[in-house]
């Protein structure tokens, strides 16, 4: 599982107000009033707030929207408590403490120059830098899936496919007493 899923943002998004009354655990809802500037689902689900201000007020994570047509909704999330709400009650789309815990932690993560931001695919990691000239691979062994390698590191040459092309780090040939392997740079100008 991904560490944090994808939301959907939105600037402009006017408020709406619940067509119907809903009970605290129905998980669909529709929308009067205009959500031309609504989150799209496509991108994410996003997290919209009813009865904002009221001793009922609870927010809620809504998975799929289509036009005024809210489904897959997760109630109560945010510390609020799901609650039923009236026909005419006020909602619209919130930034939330969760959303926020997440982009702290990515912040934080990162501590010294050169840092690389590396996942487990559950859990977000610091990768330190790696020394002068070391080489990020790609290491299915390695608890993130990528690993540094010191500058030098037997097994491996840098290649081109000649002028003009990237320079690349390949897995060496295993050499024989009539071959010799030479490493180059070339500079244009």
């Amino acid at each position: 599982m991904a560490y944090a899923a994808r939301r959907s943002y939105a600037g402009a998004a006017p408020a709406c107000t619940l067509t119907n009354a809903i009970t605290s655990s129905d998980t669909s809802a529709l929308l009067t009033g205009d959500v031309t500037n609504w989150n799209n689902t496509a991108n994410g689900s996003f997290y919209m707030v009813i009865d904002p201000g009221l001793s009922t007020e609870e927010k809620v994570l809504v998975g799929s929207r289509s036009g005024s047509s809210l489904s897959s909704i997760t109630r109560g999330v945010d510390g609020t408590t799901a609650s039923s709400h009236n026909a005419g009650a006020t909602c619209y789309p919130v930034f939330t403490a969760v959303d926020a815990d997440q982009a702290n932690a990515v912040a934080a993560a990162l501590t010294t120059k050169g840092d690389l931001l590396v996942t487990t695919g559950s859990a977000l990691n610091r990768l330190a830098v790696g020394g002068n000239g070391a080489i990020l691979n790609a290491d299915s062994t390695a608890t993130n899936g990528v690993a540094w390698l010191a500058a030098g590191t037997a097994g491996y040459v840098l290649t081109s496919a000649g002028a003009g092309n990237a320079l690349t780090w390949a897995t060496a040939a295993s050499p024989s007493d009539s071959d010799q392997n030479v490493i180059a740079v070339q500079i244009f100008s």
